[in-house]
C-alpha cells in the first residue's frame, strides 16, 4: 500500500491531473512535474504499477502477478532501467532443449507425454509456414513495416500496410496457397497464440508488428518476451519512478467521471467518494479496455467510442503461479489448448526459494483464486504427477481496473481509429502503453507513450 498525499496538503487545482499510477501515468506525471507543472496523479487501486505487480511471497521470495518479461531490445523500458540501475535479471527458460513437454486436452483426459523429435518437426513445419504468412511482400514483410516505432512513418513509405491491416489473422491464411486443412489450422492457431484470442479477432498485422519489433527474427519473439525478469520485480521500477515525482497523489480513489468546462481550470475530476478536483489538462491512463467505465461530459466521439468497444479485443488475460517441489530438472511445458481446460499452456519459470515456479497462461473468467478445483487441476499436467505446494494468481479480465490485459487490434483498425483513438478530447489527453506505436502492451510502449504526451502537453502550454 502507498500512501496518499495527506489531505490538508492537497490543493483544489492542478495544471495536470494524471489518471492512474501505472508506468506511463507515473511517467507522465514525474517528467511535467520536472518541467515544472503542478501535478495530481489520481489511483483506483492502493497501490502503483497497473497490469504490473509484484507480489512478496516470503522473506526472500517474489512472483510477478502481472507484466512480467523485458528486454534492451524494448528500448525505452531499457533506458528506464539503466536510469535507476535496476537493470539486473533472472532469467525464464520456458523452452530448454530436451525439456519435458507433456499435452492435455481436457479435464478426464489423461496428459500425454509429447515425443521430442515430434515436436521439433512440428517446430519445423510451423516456422516455415510462418515464413509463408509474413511474406507479403517478398521481403518477408520487410517493407511493410519498415519503421516499426513509427506508424506514421510506416504508412508514409508504404501505403499498402493499411491494405494488409484490413486482413485478420484468418484472412491472411486463407490467402496462402498450398497449405492442407490442417497446415492452416495449426497456423491461424500459432499466429493468434501470441495474443491467445480467436484468429479472425486479430489484425494480420499486429502479428506482423510483433515479428517487426523483433527484427523479423522468430528466434527474438520468445527471447525479447518472455526471458528476462527484473531482478528486483516491477513494483521496485514503479516505486523509483514515484520516488521520483515531485508532486501530489491519492490512491484508492476511482474517478467516475471527467467534465469539461470554461475557465482557468476548464477540467473537474470527479472520484467515486465525490470529491472534485479541477486542472487546466488531465491525462487519462486509464486502459482502454475499462475507459467506459468513466463518464465523459461531453462525452466521447461516436468513432473513438466504437473504437473502445468493438475495434479490440483484451488479449488473454489471466496467470497462474505455481510452486511445486516436483523435481523438473530438464524444465517443462505443457500445451491445453482445444478443450475444456482452464489453462492454455504452461512452462518452468525459475525457481521459488527451494520450490521450482511454474507459470501457466489461462483463459479468461476461471476463478483460479477461488477454485481448489483448478489449481489442484495443474497436479495433472504430467502423468507422473505435480506436486503443488502453493499457487497465485490474478484475475486480470476480472479486475475493474483492467478489464484484462493489451487490447489487440482487430482487421482494419490502423485505418479506421487509430488517428482518433491517439488525440485529445479537448483538455483530456489519452495515454498508456495500449496507445503506444511501438511495444503496445509491454512496459516500453507505457514510457514511449508517456514521452509523447509530455511532449504533446508542453508544446500546447
Amino acid at each position: 500500500m502507498v500512501p496518499s498525499t495527506p489531505k490538508s496538503d492537497l490543493s483544489s487545482s492542478y495544471d495536470v491531473i494524471v489518471i492512474g499510477a501505472g508506468f506511463a501515468g507515473l511517467t507522465v506525471a514525474r517528467d511535467l512535474a520536472f518541467k515544472g507543472k503542478k501535478v495530481l496523479i489520481i489511483e483506483a487501486r492502493d497501490r502503483i504499477g497497473g497490469r504490473c505487480w509484484t507480489a512478496h511471497t516470503g522473506k526472500d521470495s517474489k512472483v510477478e502477478i502481472g507484466g512480467t518479461w523485458v528486454h534492451w531490445q524494448q528500448p525505452h523500458v531499457f533506458s528506464e532501467l539503466q536510469r535507476y540501475g535496476l537493470d539486473d535479471f533472472e532469467e525464464t527458460m520456458a523452452f530448454p532443449e530436451n525439456c519435458e513437454s507433456t499435452a492435455k486436452e481436457s479435464r478426464s483426459q489423461p496428459a500425454i507425454v509429447s515425443d521430442p523429435a515430434e515436436g521439433r518437426v512440428m517446430m519445423e513445419q510451423l516456422e516455415g509456414l510462418m515464413l509463408k504468412f509474413f511474406d507479403v511482400d517478398g521481403q518477408g514483410g520487410r517493407s511493410i513495416i519498415p519503421f516499426p516505432f513509427s506508424t506514421a512513418s510506416s504508412v508514409k513509405q508504404n501505403p499498402d500496410y493499411l491494405e494488409l491491416d484490413k486482413l485478420s489473422v484468418s484472412d491472411r491464411v486463407a490467402q496462402l496457397e498450398g497449405c492442407t486443412q490442417e497446415q492452416q489450422s495449426m497456423l491461424s492457431t500459432h499466429a493468434a497464440s501470441f495474443y491467445g484470442i480467436a484468429p479472425e479477432k486479430a489484425s494480420f498485422t499486429e502479428v506482423l508488428h510483433t515479428h517487426a519489433l523483433c527484427n523479423f527474427d522468430p528466434a527474438m519473439i520468445e527471447t525479447a518476451t518472455m526471458k528476462y525478469k527484473l531482478a528486483k520485480g516491477t513494483t521496485a521500477f514503479a516505486l523509483a519512478i514515484l520516488e521520483d515525482y515531485k508532486g501530489d497523489r491519492i490512491f484508492n480513489s476511482p474517478v467516475t467521471s471527467i467534465t469539461q468546462g470554461d475557465g482557468d481550470f476548464p477540467v473537474t475530476v470527479t472520484l467515486r467518494n465525490g470529491e472534485q478536483y479541477l486542472s487546466k489538462t488531465v491525462i487519462s491512463t486509464v486502459p482502454i479496455n475499462v475507459i467506459s467505465s468513466i463518464v465523459f461530459d461531453p462525452p466521447l466521439s461516436a468513432l473513438r467510442t466504437e473504437a473502445l468497444s468493438t475495434g479490440v479485443t483484451p488479449a488473454r488475460a489471466d496467470k497462474l503461479l505455481v510452486c511445486t517441489s516436483t523435481e523438473l530438472k530438464n524444465g517443462f511445458n505443457v500445451s491445453c489448448e482445444g478443450g475444456d481446460m482452464p489453462y492454455a499452456s504452461g512452462f518452468t519459470d525459475g525457481s521459488h526459494g527451494d520450490h521450482t515456479l511454474l507459470t501457466l497462461l489461462v483463459h479468461p473468467d476461471n476463478s483460479l483464486d477461488r477454485s481448489d478445483e483448478n489449481i489442484r487441476l495443474v497436479e495433472s499436467l504430467r502423468p507422473a504427477g505435480i506436486q503443488v505446494e502453493t499457487a497465485y494468481g490474478h484475475l486480470w479480465s476480472d479486475d475493474p481496473y483492467a478489464g484484462g490485459v493489451m487490447p489487440v487490434r482487430g482487421p482494419g483498425f490502423l485505418q479506421k481509429y487509430n488517428d482518433e483513438i491517439r488525440k485529445p478530447h479537448g483538455n483530456v489527453y489519452f495515454c498508456g502503453s495500449d496507445f503506444a506505436d511501438g511495444w503496445r502492451g509491454f512496459i516500453s510502449g507505457a514510457f514511449e507513450d508517456a514521452y509523447r504526451v509530455t511532449r504533446e502537453i508542453l508544446r500546447q502550454n
